[in-house]
């Protein structure tokens, strides 16, 4: 929606444009960059969010009822989530979500990974078209953690840039030395009596790492020095913790990352990472 206008103007303030969010799976919107959805609404942005598969290889947990597809689950969780950020316009592109390399599961016919990038990146280019972007948002090289899904996003994106002449494109990613320092000073402590544990959303809050050392060394998004563009998102949590909160079939209230207490919560989650390609965009106005 427009935003409001003040007493006495003419009328609503007219969107200073759209910013088109593409993912790869539903979550990884509210875990990788709700924050940003949810401050880009509320100054006005029309927020478009285009998911590339529906995640029908995650994990189901008993929240998914018997007979009721993991994807069609997703999905709905998807549209709940995107409405507690703001955005206006949900999109999926249909690919089927190609899974975990190593998880014993052959790729099903139709994965997004092994999709044709210029077909998927066409299918992309004709929405960044039509809503007149402003900016693209994607993953960076490293896919963020390197799913083949996330990888294939970064890919397709810069393809769908390029065909619909979209200059400025932001690459989501971690900023693995900060989440290093958290995950030494915050979540080690919070867990030290417990089994290292993958939480949702790729790395965050785990221990895992590379040789004992932790986040800095492991094959996770970037650098500091590597980021353009930090977002506080901390003044929008709560909405961002209810959007993730909305994917209960991936990230349960029992999930790690809900369990983490306030504090804790907001030192993992209270930041969003960019790389950009091209020139300062609207995401540049919240850092």
């Amino acid at each position: 929606m427009p935003a409001e206008a003040p007493p006495g103007s003419p009328g609503p303030i007219p969107s200073p444009g759209a910013v088109v969010f593409f993912h790869a799976h539903p979550d990884d919107e509210a875990i990788f960059t709700g924050g940003t959805m949810a401050l880009l609404a509320a100054a006005g942005w029309r927020v478009v969010l285009v998911v590339a598969t529906a995640g029908e290889q995650g994990e189901s947990s008993a929240l998914v009822g018997p007979g009721v597809p993991l994807a069609v689950r997703r999905m709905g969780e998807t549209a709940q989530a995107a409405e507690c950020l703001g955005a206006q316009r949900v999109e999926f592109l249909g690919y089927h979500d190609s899974g975990v390399d190593g998880a014993g599961r052959s790729r099903p016919v139709g994965a997004f990974a092994d999709a044709p990038v210029d077909e998927a990146a066409a299918r992309l280019a004709g929405i960044l078209t039509e809503e007149q972007a402003r900016a693209l948002v994607s993953y960076d090289a490293r896919g963020i953690y390197g799913h083949v899904d996330h990888l294939q996003v970064h890919r397709v994106g810069l393809a769908a840039a390029e065909a619909a002449a979209e200059a400025t494109v932001y690459e989501a990613t971690d900023d693995r030395e900060y989440l290093h320092f958290v995950e030494t000073h915050l979540v080690v402590e919070a867990t030290v009596a417990t089994q290292p544990e993958r939480a949702a959303g790729g790395w965050r809050a785990s221990r895992q790492g590379v040789a004992g050392l932790g986040l800095a060394a492991a094959p996770l998004g970037l650098s500091t020095v590597e980021v353009d563009c930090t977002v506080d998102v901390r003044p929008v949590l709560p909405v961002k913790r209810r959007a993730m909160a909305a994917h209960a079939s991936q990230i349960p209230e029992s999930s790690s990352a809900m369990r983490l207490p306030d504090a804790d919560f907001a030192a993992v989650y209270g930041y969003e990472w960019y790389a950009r390609r091209g020139p300062l965009g609207p995401i540049d106005e919240l850092a």
